[in-house]
């Protein structure tokens, strides 16, 4: 109080003696002060905050209307359009009261009058070409008197003075407003000379705010992502008091408040609501039962129907929480409930807002609101220590499916390729080397037709555990795919121990598989070895060199074993055959393609289809992809074949769009294959089938895998984010058989996640598939993604998917693959049975 009477007194007493007589510059326009004020007060409406622990203070473009002020208008005018506009902003705008705008006003009053005083004496000496001097020093002598003042109700505050604050203090404002009164002074000098100039220099300066504004909203953003994830992320402390107890302290310390409370209602009744309280300069107190709980009634029926309270210095909504900031002493209070769905689970609340200038904002409140959602989500999920562990459980479900075949549980291709590699550059240093394995299994094929996936399964999984049962801890065996093995032999090792490994190996499978219902299977296997040694440093060699081996053994009629030896693989081979073959085939165009009809599960109907490639071979007749895709993906012909489908994709759903009401839902799904993602030309062929095509960007799906994104990151993300900018829509494929990592969800613009068919077959019997499908599922809604789920084969199938939530759906049950026509058929709204020459949809289920 003492010192805003000071300042007051000084301000006035320096108005009416000095600044009152001043006469108006020569370059002073005949304005009325009003414009002036409005123009301060429009500054002052866009303050930044300076904070010094518990009190702040702000700077704004006043400066620039000050420096302004001075070459343009009369120094008496101008300090009562200062202490009127900016005042006036501080009651109406920021709603200051009492001794806080008293001080702000009197301290307006004051640099104004600095500041005139300051240019009228510094001015006289100085010729008119350098006037603009006397004004920066004079504003300069403004912001230094006013932040000597702060500086004063700080000290008296903290009682005790240190300079080194007024140092901080001035660092940030001192540039601020010199470059601010520069800005005013060359708009000032326009008016003067060239008032039109004003055009030219208002784009600029507009520009600049609106990117300032822009870059610090997104700074902003960024930093309360932060700050909820950090908050947040305490709930998951193993002890419930103390997380609760952290959680709230970084809370308030979010907030820069004095108190966080949280309310939690104990949803069966059974215990009295708690109270968990951080307030600065105590000790936190975590789940204090609550014996009187009639003050917080009101205030959970307040913010249960508003969502978000707030009381601002004693003005703000619900009488409720005025009472509760004054029985604690504090200016002003937000509180939020904790709601999920229809039940509230209890109350959070923030007061206190350190400084005497800053109190909470509309943004405070939107963050505040945010907290409480994801509060709100942990406490609905029960305790934190479970959900923690479940959460930890299913990660390392996802992990474990990453790295590992789903049918045998033995490694797969990736872990595979790392273990080898990780071999390979350990004998490099040690010069253990290891020796690497392909085998492929010899009459598995005809027992898988002859009686069935299930006992193909069934075989596959007996032989992996044989293998397994034979290697030591240090080797490993995994399952490439199909009747594929690979084996790494851990170093050192030679021609004598991989044979006795190959020994063991025999004499297990030379046992009869028992497939059931008195069925028996043996099968045989052709095994190419590839043996370590000094000069191969790089693993692929190995496995190369072993690939061509398993294929001689193979050739030389298979059940039996060859090693490595230069110019084993060199003669003409079938696979060299099949390359060409292969080659041939796509510069014949003798591919086609087919669409199995994607199913909206809300409304039953198809709404469009995915494309799914066929090599209708002259010779050998209709391939499927499995017998050839894998060949075209290693000699890279899989990007001509994936060209070819897109455009053939592209082309029959615009035919389907044209046969439809525009308006409606039509997609049409196509895989990329890794080669295509990494092909420097991906996003040109994507351009060009849409616009030959003439295909609307947004029906057009690509579907990629997990595994492709990691392979790398940034090559694939520059690759979907351009796609992305085409307007296409992106899928993962198979999601959570691959890496599963969160992270990619962020940093890729994924707009859909299928659920991968291993998940979908379990539904209904197996209680792990049925949690995995129903987290993708909900991930997928928290993230505003579509979900399709794939391979429904069954009416069970069907029913859980749909009451999971998923969108889209395809399989068996609906429809297999079939052509363009008939999909079109589909969507036009005609039933299986009005097409002729097709079977119901329900009758080519049972059949295949």
């Amino acid at each position: 109080m003492l010192i805003t009477t000071a300042l007051a007194a000084v301000a006035v007493a320096l108005f009416v003696i000095v600044v009152h007589p001043l006469s108006g510059a020569s370059t002073a326009l005949n304005l009325p002060w009003v414009l002036w004020a409005a123009a301060f007060a429009a500054a002052e409406a866009f303050p930044v905050h300076v904070q010094v622990k518990k009190d702040s203070h702000t700077f704004s473009i006043s400066d620039l209307v000050l420096a302004a002020g001075l070459v343009l208008t009369i120094p008496g005018h101008l300090v009562v359009a200062q202490v009127v506009g900016q005042g006036a902003a501080l009651l109406l705008h920021r709603r200051q009261r009492g001794l806080k705008l008293a001080f702000n006003t009197a301290l307006f009053a004051l640099t104004g009058s600095v500041a005139t005083t300051v240019d009228a004496v510094l001015s006289a000496p100085i010729s008119e070409t350098w006037y603009w001097l006397a004004a920066l020093a004079a504003v300069l002598c403004a912001n230094l008197v006013g932040n000597a003042s702060i500086f004063a109700v700080i000290s008296v505050s903290e009682g005790r003075v240190d300079l080194r604050k007024f140092v901080e203090m001035c660092t940030p404002t001192v540039p601020a407003a010199i470059a601010a009164a520069a800005i005013g002074l060359v708009v000032a000098r326009t008016v003067t000379s060239d008032p039109a100039a004003l055009a030219l220099l208002a784009l600029p300066t507009t520009l600049i705010i609106v990117a300032y504004r822009a870059f610090t909203k997104a700074n902003l953003q960024q930093e309360n992502l932060r700050r909820l994830h950090e908050v947040t992320a305490l709930l998951h402390h193993g002890d419930s008091h103390a997380a609760l107890g952290e959680f709230l302290t970084s809370v308030r310390s979010a907030f820069r408040a004095e108190m966080a409370e949280l309310l939690l209602l104990d949803t069966s009744e059974r215990e009295l609501p708690t109270v968990s309280t951080s307030r600065e300069g105590r000790e936190p107190v975590a789940l204090e039962p609550l014996q009187d709980d009639t003050q917080y009634e009101g205030l959970l029926r307040l913010a249960t129907a508003a969502g978000v309270l707030t009381t601002r210095a004693g003005v703000g909504r619900g009488g409720q929480l005025d009472a509760y900031a004054s029985d604690r002493k504090l200016k002003d209070t937000i509180a939020a409930v904790l709601r999920t769905d229809d039940r509230v689970h209890g109350l959070l609340l923030i007061g206190g807002r350190h400084g005497e200038v800053s109190s909470f904002t509309d943004d405070d409140l939107a963050l505040l609101e945010t907290f409480s959602r994801h509060v709100g989500t942990s406490l609905e999920r029960g305790r934190l220590e479970e959900t923690l562990r479940e959460v930890t459980d299913l990660k390392e479900q996802l992990r474990h499916q990453a790295l590992h075949d789903p049918l045998t549980g033995l490694p797969n291709r990736t872990l595979y390729l790392d273990r080898a590699k990780h071999a390979v550059e350990s004998a490099a240093r040690t010069h253990d080397w290891p020796a690497i394995l392909y085998i492929d299994l010899d009459g598995f094929k005809p027992v898988n037709d002859t009686y069935g996936h299930d006992a193909g399964d069934l075989l596959l999984r007996t032989v992996a555990d044989r293998i397994r049962g034979c290697l030591r801890p240090t080797d490993t065996a995994a399952r490439l795919g199909g009747d594929e093995f690979a084996i790494v032999l851990g170093g050192p090792i030679d021609r004598a121990g991989v044979t006795r490994v190959i020994e063991r190996l025999r004499s297990q499978l030379e046992v009869p598989v028992d497939l059931g219902d008195g069925r028996m299977a043996t099968v045989g296997m052709s095994i190419g070895i590839a043996l370590g040694e000094e000069g191969i440093g790089d693993a692929d060699v190995l496995i190369r060199q072993a690939d061509a081996a398993m294929y001689a053994a193979k050739r030389s009629g298979g059940s039996t074993h060859l090693f490595y030896e230069p110019g084993i693989g060199e003669h003409t081979d079938t696979r060299q055959d099949a390359e060409s073959e292969l080659t041939a085939a796509v510069q014949n165009e003798e591919f086609v393609v087919a669409y199995q009809p994607l199913i909206d599960m809300r409304s039953g109907r198809p709404i469009g289809a995915e494309a799914l490639v066929r090599w209708q071979s002259p010779t050998k007749g209709l391939r499927m992809p499995d017998q050839f895709i894998p060949l075209a993906e290693e000699t890279g012909l899989i990007t001509d074949i994936g060209a070819i489908v897109l455009r053939d994709a592209c082309m029959q759903a615009a035919r389907w769009v044209r046969s439809i009401d525009p308006e409606d839902e039509l997609l049409v799904t196509v895989n990329l294959s890794a080669r295509q993602l990494q092909h420097e030309g991906l996003v040109e062929e994507v351009r060009a089938a849409l616009t030959e095509s003439a295909l609307d960007p947004h029906r057009l799906v690509l579907e990629i895998t997990e595994t492709m994104l990691m392979h790398d990151r940034d090559t694939a993300a520059t690759t979907l984010w351009a796609l992305k900018d085409l307007g296409v829509r992106i899928a993962i494929d198979d999601f959570g058989t691959g890496y599963s990592s969160l992270a990619y969800l962020r940093r890729f613009p994924i707009d859909m996640l299928k659920v991968a068919r291993e998940f979908v077959d379990g539904l209904g019997r197996d209680a792990n598939d049925d949690a995995i499908t129903r987290a993708i599922v909900d991930l997928a809604g928290t993230l505003g993604l579509l979900t399709i789920a794939e391979g429904i084969e069954t009416t069970q199938q069907q029913e859980h998917v749909a009451a999971l939530g998923c969108d889209l759906a395809q399989g068996y049950l609906f429809s297999r693959p079939v052509d363009a026509d008939m999909v079109m058929s589909l969507v036009r709204g005609e039933s299986w049975e009005d097409i002729p020459g097709q079977e119901t949809s329900e009758r080519v289920s049972k059949a295949g």
